[in-house]
């Protein structure tokens, strides 16, 4: 801060007292005088000098009030930002809810509205929390969705919160079909990043784009569920078969409202099939 800029605010601070202090002193100056009449005139060019004096200093810039005000433009800025960023996040979870309701007018199915409350991660395995359990008739096996496509199963309930295993876990192997060419193969995580389809032959044609969904060969997930799309096709050197790489249309970590369809799977089917082939972990 310079010396000009003390002297001002020193001024500023303090430009009641000096005022008053300059008018005592020429008040008894005059006093001295003797003379009223001189006094007067005197009196009357010390208002108007004292008024001009006013009016300037009232012109010129109070450093500490604009600091002052800055501070509090800069907070309401702040305010005004996150009132935008909560109307922000309002708007798209309308968006989300309409979805989910028009979904449910037409679904043929039961089912359920829940809120995402939190994401668990162990090791390559990610889980989601949801806030309704077995007290809304929850139960394990459950498939869970988006109005976009397939998240999950219910893995754990309790009395009002419940876990969803995502497709996002390298031990579910989903049974899947590419709908325009109906090529059939098993959907897997590859525990990095990528959602895979591995056992499709090379000698068929997978294109970019194409829509997957839940095949009926599935005994863990209902028929047509959506998942997403083929996003590219890589081709090993090593092996007979396309690595098919998945876009998911509902990726666990920005999903924030589910839907359970409260249908378990069919377990005279699963038991057939456990009974017949001998094991005890089959393909899902």
């Amino acid at each position: 801060m310079t010396w000009l800029q003390r002297i001002y605010e020193f001024f500023v601070k303090f430009r009641d007292y000096i005022v008053y202090t300059s008018l005592v002193v020429i008040s008894l100056s005059m006093i001295s005088l003797g003379d009223f009449t001189t006094i007067g005139g005197m009196r009357a060019s010390i208002v108007a000098l004292v008024g001009f004096i006013n009016e300037k200093v009232f012109i010129l810039p109070n450093i500490s009030a604009l600091q002052k005000e800055n501070q509090i433009l800069r907070e309401l800025n702040i305010e005004l930002s996150n009132e935008v960023t909560r109307n922000y996040l309002a708007e798209k979870e309308n968006v989300e809810l309409r979805k989910l309701l028009e979904m449910k007018q037409k679904s043929k199915t039961n089912i359920i509205f829940c809120d995402v409350v939190g994401i668990e991660k162990i090791g390559n395995k990610n889980y989601l929390i949801i806030n309704k359990g077995n007290s809304e008739g929850l139960d394990f096996g459950m498939t869970v969705r988006t109005d976009a496509g397939l998240v999950g199963t219910i893995a754990a309930t309790s009395n009002g919160y419940s876990i969803v295993e995502t497709i996002y876990n390298p031990d579910v192997h989903i049974s899947v079909i590419i709908a325009n060419t109906s090529l059939k193969g098993i959907l897997t995580y590859d525990g990095v990043k990528d959602l895979v389809i591995d056992n499709i032959p090379k000698t068929l044609e997978v294109k970019t784009g194409e829509e997957v969904l839940t095949s009926n060969f599935s005994s863990r997930f209902p028929a047509d569920i959506p998942i997403g799309v083929v996003d590219r096709v890589e081709i090993p050197k090593s092996s007979l078969f396309f690595r098919v790489v998945v876009k998911p249309y509902s990726y666990f970590s920005k999903v924030q409202q589910v839907v359970v369809v409260k249908e378990l799977p069919d377990s005279n089917k699963i038991n057939l099939i456990k009974e017949f082939f001998g094991k005890q972990q089959i393909i899902r």
